[in-house]
Parts: structure tokens; sequence; C-alpha cells
């Protein structure tokens, strides 16, 4: 079965190419879907990751994490990426100010502000990070000022924004900070939080509930703000129909901080070794139940290869 041809994971966007710019970040999103995946040991220099990323002739390339912001080299990516492609970051605003804009991400084409309610009290208790309005504002302000689009993502949570009025609500707020756009996207992996954007807005927007045939991303304006919709598929929920033998078109790929461009994001196959299991075998070697060439020849064999592991639906675009 063939995606929709708007969707990602159809080729669509075969001219952007994520980065997974860094592991390292400072929320705590229970639903997180990098902690389903794999993080290589190795650590490119940014020079090198910069090289490869022109390597690739993407058109536009989109900075994530891990937090991107808390890459120590941002400020020399940006500017040495900017001058030849279309920069975007995706980040959670802990580190955003006017000042801090200026800095760091100067000549970026579009920022992306994940935010995942109207409330900042509520979203420091989905994220465990104390953002500050006014901060946000100015950022906002200096961002439009260099030329910039900004985008909010809403992540759609059960308990938060999971009702028509909480996402006017939000859209309107948006307005207020300055954004040029909203997002609301479903949870990937995590049906008890799930809320379905389809029933929030019955009927409308060209929400659905096979979005793998009948598209998964939409868009719609509302209250005078340009919103789009981000929808999961069966590939990455148990609450919509899976395609049977799904197909995909030519990824724009995935950019990983070793250095090597992927197939798409990769993710931690089950029978990974876990690192209470890589603790136990280091014990039964030291206790002498098990030889350092036997040990060796299991972790050499659970290794991550590259391309072998993508995410399902990992050619999606942020």
């Amino acid at each position: 079965m063939k995606p929709n041809c708007k969707n990602a994971c159809s080729g669509r966007y075969r001219d952007w190419l994520e980065v997974n710019l860094t592991p390292t970040c400072n929320a705590k999103c229970a639903w997180c879907v990098e902690r389903r995946g794999w993080h290589p040991t190795e650590r490119a220099p940014w020079q090198e990751i910069v090289a490869k990323v022109l390597a690739t002739h993407a058109t536009n390339v989109i900075l994530l994490g891990g937090e991107p912001t808390l890459h120590p080299n941002l400020r020399e990516i940006v500017s040495a990426l900017s001058a030849n492609v279309r920069v975007w970051v995706t980040t959670n605003g802990s580190r955003l100010s006017e000042q801090w804009v200026i800095e760091n991400i100067a000549g970026v084409h579009g920022v992306n502000v994940s935010i995942h309610s109207d409330s900042l009290v509520e979203n420091m208790a989905i994220t465990g990070l104390r953002l500050s309005e006014s901060d946000l504002r100015g950022a906002v302000r200096e961002l439009k000022v260099l030329g910039a689009v900004v985008r909010l993502n809403c992540n759609c949570i059960r308990g938060y924004v999971d009702s028509r009025e909480r996402a006017i609500r939000y859209i309107d707020w948006a307005g207020q900070i300055g954004a040029t756009s909203v997002r609301f996207a479903e949870l990937k992996f995590d049906d008890d939080l799930f809320v379905d954007l389809a029933l929030m807005f019955p009927g409308e927007h060209g929400l659905n509930q096979d979005p793998f045939r009948f598209g998964c991303s939409s868009d719609a304006v509302i209250n005078g703000m340009p919103v789009n919709f981000r929808q999961m598929c069966g590939l990455q929920t148990k609450l919509r129909p899976c395609p049977e033998n799904p197909e995909f078109g030519t990824p724009g790929g995935v950019l990983y901080y070793d250095g090597r461009v992927y197939n798409g994001w990769q993710v931690q196959r089950e029978d990974d070794m876990t690192t209470q299991e890589l603790k136990q075998l280091l014990q039964d070697v030291k206790d002498g139940k098990v030889t350092t060439e036997e040990a060796e020849k299991r972790i050499v064999a659970d290794k991550p290869k590259p391309n072998t592991t993508p995410a399902s639906g990992g050619f999606c675009q942020y």
C-alpha cells in the first residue's frame, strides 16, 4: 500500500534533511520518541556535520535533538549553513530570549518552538521547563526582525490541549505571543495520552481516521492564524488502522551527530541489550562466568547497524 502523495513518507520532502544534532535534552517529556531511539557513541566535530549537510544538497535543513540549542557550537553551525541552505531549528524554548537569538541563531529561516499548552505553568508540568513569557515574546519579536518565521508546535496531550476549545485558546495565545503559525500534532507511540485531532475537529480541515491513505498533514486558517494539523497513522499508534505492506518514497534522510546519514530515525530494536543486561554481562565477566572474548562477541553482535532499523514512519518531518 502506498501512502498519500502529500505525506512525508511518500517522498514529498526529499529536499529536507533532518539533523539529530545532539542527544542531550533538558526536558522530561514522558512521551518523547527519542527515548525509544538508540544513540551513537561517536560524536563528529561540528565542522564535519556542516560538511555532511552541504554534501547532501538539501534545500532545507532542520536542526533537532535532543535539544539543539544545547549544542555548544550552534552559533557556528547556523552561521556556516545559513549561507547555503534554509536552516530551521526546533526547540523547547528554554534558552530563547531576544539577546540569545541575536548571539546564537541569526540567519535561521525559521524556528519551531515546542510549547504544549497556552499555560506556561501547564507546559512546565509537561516538560519540566520553566519558560518566561517575556523572554519568549522578545525572542519571537527579534526573530521576526531578522526575517525568520516562528511556529509554535503543540503536541495534543490528554488533560491539556485535548478539545476544540483548548485548541482555539492556544491559537489565540500564539497570536498574542507573535507566532506566525501553529502546528497541532498527535502523539507517536503513546496511546494512553493520545488525543484524536479528527474528533476535536470532526469533519473539518481534512482530518481523518486513516492518515496513511488520506493524508496525515492538513492546513487551515483559524481566527486569522495559519494552522497545520499533523496526524499519526497506524505505524505510529495502535488507535489507527495499520497499512498492509506499506511502501515508502525516497526520504530526505536523517543526519546523526556521529556524522552518518540514515534512512530515517533509528530506533532501539526489541532485542537490543539494555543497560541492565550490559551491567550483568560485565558482572559475569568479573565473576568468571563469561570470558572476555564471549562478552565482546555478544556486545558486537548487539550493536545497532546504520540503515537497518529505521523507525516506523521515521521519514516524517517535524
